[in-house]
């Protein structure tokens, strides 16, 4: 067991005593917390940069393996409940979680959020063991507590809108660790393109609902967005609709050889040996994939895995880029997060430096938003040209 599971298990236990079994005293407990979490983020919610935030962050806030999203405008938003087996303490598991899930919706909708509803999303320990089904809590119309709401509702975040869904099984269709990050990406096609004047090529990889290749497209770029999920891929071509772009292949033959927004149902290293034969280069590849991806012996697509798989993932992007091309590379994946020894670099740019055979150039990240300042080592991300 590695140190931060031992902290987080002795927290969980410690939390199961405060109260036992969802008693008053416990979760009169969690409510002082996520209000205090709340208070936290008023800066953030004042700011009106983001309808889609994280309000509560698990252990960094004294509930280990719980957090709470809020999506919507303010008297119209929804928040989910995640809830991580065998890390969450007892009092939100099985029946305690609609009581837990009232308590949430008291605090929240009596802030300046103003949610309605509270949905519980339970992350079971092993998910194989859901065999590809999802539980009726995670795909149910009805909230844990309080009102139902549509089936998908559209998100302002920063300078684009995003569709999300938040009973659409264990996910939402929107990564909000990512938002800053979108940002930058824009904000560097829209200095690049002011700068040279030529309208920047955006390949998003792992695209899933198309979030970056939005804020790329609002900025100016023309995007490629590749997923194996056509699901996705068309989530996100609702998602460039929610924003009034175009995505027709009218629109493309319009732009002309290459241009406009295009979707790829394909693997990504399927895409990377396409996009070679074709001769495709681009200023900017978006890369973050999942922890692991099972593959398909019917389709020959191989199984991913971030820790054995990142090496070659940035050795092929970085043969399709540009001159003065530049690579955006994320992860959540636990062990490329972390530094093997206090003082060295953690192992996702130990895996970049290596795949590219020398040091590349660094290029600055944001700083996490208040929301997710204190999930440090649970994500990681490296900006660099080569």
């Amino acid at each position: 067991m590695e140190e931060s599971e031992q902290v987080s298990d002795a927290a969980r236990k410690s939390f199961d005593r405060a109260g036992g079994h969802a008693t008053d005293r416990a979760g009169g407990r969690f409510v002082d917390l996520l209000a205090a979490a709340l208070a936290k983020r008023g800066a953030l919610i004042a700011s009106n940069r983001t309808q889609a935030l994280r309000v509560f962050s698990g252990d960094a806030e004294g509930a280990p393996g719980v957090f709470v999203d809020v999506y919507g405008p303010a008297g119209a938003s929804g928040a989910v409940m995640m809830v991580y087996e065998g890390r969450a303490p007892k009092m939100f598991m099985g029946e305690g979680a609609q009581r837990m899930a009232a308590d949430v919706l008291a605090v929240l909708a009596a802030s300046s959020l103003g949610v309605t509803a509270v949905y519980v999303k339970p992350f079971p320990k092993d998910r194989a063991k859901l065999g590809g089904e999802m539980p009726e809590e995670v795909t149910s119309a009805t909230p844990a507590a309080g009102t139902a709401m549509g089936e998908a509702m559209v998100v302002c975040e920063i300078d684009w809108n995003l569709e999300v869904r938040l009973f659409d099984g264990l996910s939402t269709g929107l990564f909000l660790d990512q938002r800053e990050n979108r940002a930058a990406m824009a904000l560097a096609v829209k200095r690049r393109m002011e700068k040279n004047g030529e309208r920047l090529a955006v390949l998003n990889t792992f695209a899933y609902t198309c979030a970056f290749s939005v804020a790329a497209a609002r900025a100016g770029a023309e995007t490629t967005s590749v997923d194996v999920s056509g699901r996705y891929l068309e989530w996100g071509k609702r998602n460039f609709a929610h924003n009034k772009i175009d995505v027709s292949e009218q629109a493309a033959a319009r732009a002309g050889t290459g241009g406009g927004h295009r979707f790829a149902k394909m693997d990504t290293f399927e895409f990377f040996a396409y996009a070679k034969r074709k001769g495709l280069k681009y200023d900017l590849i978006i890369l973050d994939p999942p922890s692991f991806a099972a593959g398909s012996k019917k389709k020959g697509i191989k199984p991913f895995s971030s820790t054995a798989d990142y090496g070659r993932l940035v050795k092929e992007a970085a043969a399709l880029l540009r001159p003065h091309g530049a690579i955006f590379a994320s992860t959540n994946t636990q062990e490329l997060c972390v530094a093997p020894m206090a003082g060295e670099v953690i192992r996702l740019e130990r895996e970049i430096v290596k795949a590219l055979g020398r040091e590349p150039r660094w290029l600055k990240l944001p700083a996490a938003a208040s929301d997710f300042a204190m999930e440090e080592g649970r994500f990681a991300a490296r900006f660099f040209a080569v």
